[in-house]
């Protein structure tokens, strides 16, 4: 159990001792609690089976039992451990060694790229810098080019730009601070966050005038995701825009305003739906995709007329696209063996997705006299831009001539070290 009185809020990655007595796990605190006034983890064991738990290693995360007696985790500063570790005891039993600086952490809290073999393989990547990610502008002939080398962030996610294609929102992790949505002007301009302390904000959408933004809310302490709008420029506190028994996410507003898009989370009834509510109106968001599969990545085209989505109803995720907001009236399969993440040009002549095979694609699209498809272009390979099954990590820019994705600062490295076990005996001889 959390003890929040110590300002407990995640127990996350647990790797249970081979005796079967304790299990490791790695503790977050919060940031009001946190070392110098940040999100703070350390490394805990708990008893099998009373639960008790306490903490063996401060400041480290991603702890991880060698076979051979000892204990792998990772720093605050990124660095790799291993340190003598009794697991009948359930205690260190030796002075810590480092094996490695510059380790890569994962996206989400107190996660790195980690493992051990019980025979003795160790495997761990590294980032030849911070890891951090960057902004990028995109030809459609895959020409890239840096948005602003001096805005670095450790993580970024689900960029939106504003209808004048000015101003970007942008899910933004900076000094190891929460997940916060971030408000810049294009392309070097000042930015702003925008924030509800305690929470995980992400996936922004504009509103159609521009002067705000709709994202998802989720409380840290519980995960409940609600949609709330704030004003773009900070000026006033942001307002509950909808809330459900359901988590909510990939919001999208219809271009005259009168509708809101929303997506279901994949682990509640329905496995993930599509809904739409039209704010003043309606006290209830209706369906508008909701079935027994998993519907994601909702779009609706520059007209309000059609729907693009994912929908995993043939065993892997597909690009549909309906007519809105009747979405029984037809139904047309856009993508040709997998794709994600559907956007529309600003002329409403072209879906564009990520591809299985890394690629970002372009579908011409008529709707004169009918709804029908044209031809399908592999623009580029996208795989080295960031990519997430569950709504878009890109955004077109207004002349449907350049993409806005995000790109990894440094590649990383895979290190694997074999016979690792007799290199920490070598080690202990000497």
């Amino acid at each position: 159990m959390l003890d929040t009185a110590s300002g407990e809020f995640d127990h996350t990655w647990p790797d249970v001792l081979p005796n079967g007595k304790g299990v490791l796990f790695t503790i977050r605190f919060s940031a009001k609690n946190g070392a110098k006034g940040r999100t703070s983890y350390a490394i805990a064991v708990a008893d099998i089976p009373s639960g008790k738990h306490r903490v063996i290693v401060d400041d480290a995360m991603y702890a991880r039992y060698a076979t051979s007696g000892h204990l792998l985790y990772v720093t605050a500063n990124k660095t790799l451990m291993v340190v003598p570790f009794d697991q009948n005891s359930m205690k260190v039993a030796g002075e810590p060694t480092a094996l490695s600086e510059g380790m890569r952490l994962g996206l989400l809290g107190g996660s790195a790229d980690l493992a051990v073999s019980a025979t003795g393989t160790l495997v761990y990547a590294t980032g030849a810098g911070q890891g951090k990610q960057e902004l990028v502008w995109v030809t459609r002939d895959g020409r890239a080019q840096a948005v602003d080398p001096e805005w670095p962030s450790d993580y970024l996610g689900s960029p939106a730009l504003s209808p004048d294609g000015k101003w970007l929102a942008v899910a933004r992790v900076a000094n190891a601070e929460p997940l916060n949505i971030w408000i810049k002007r294009l392309d070097r301009g000042p930015s702003i966050k925008l924030t509800l302390d305690g929470n995980a904000n992400f996936g922004p959408a504009w509103t159609p005038d521009g002067r705000s933004v709709t994202f998802s809310s989720a409380l840290l302490a519980t995960g409940a995701t609600d949609l709330w709008t704030e004003r773009a420029d900070g000026g006033a506190p942001p307002a509950m825009q909808l809330h459900e028994k359901r988590n909510l996410y990939n919001a999208g507003w219809s271009p005259d305003g009168k509708w809101l898009i929303v997506r279901t989370d994949v682990a509640s009834p329905g496995s993930g739906d599509i809904l739409a509510i039209r704010p003043g109106i309606d006290t209830v968001p209706v369906p508008v995709v909701a079935t027994t599969f998993t519907e994601l990545s909702p779009a609706l085209s520059p007209n309000g007329r059609w729907l693009a989505y994912v929908s995993n109803e043939t065993g892997e995720d597909e690009i549909y696209v309906v007519p809105f907001p009747n979405s029984g009236a037809g139904k047309w399969a856009i993508s040709a063996g997998a794709g994600t993440e559907p956007l529309w040009s600003h002329r409403g002549r072209e879906l564009f997705y990520r591809a299985a095979s890394g690629d970002l694609v372009a579908v011409e699209i008529h709707t004169q006299p009918r709804f029908s498809l044209g031809r399908s272009t592999a623009l580029f390979p996208a795989a080295g831009f960031t990519s997430l099954r569950f709504g878009p990590q890109y955004a077109v820019a207004p002349d449907d001539r350049r993409f806005l994705m995000i790109r990894a600062g440094t590649p990383d490295k895979l290190i694997v070290v074999e016979n690792w076990f007799e290199e920490l005996r070598a080690k202990s001889r000497r």
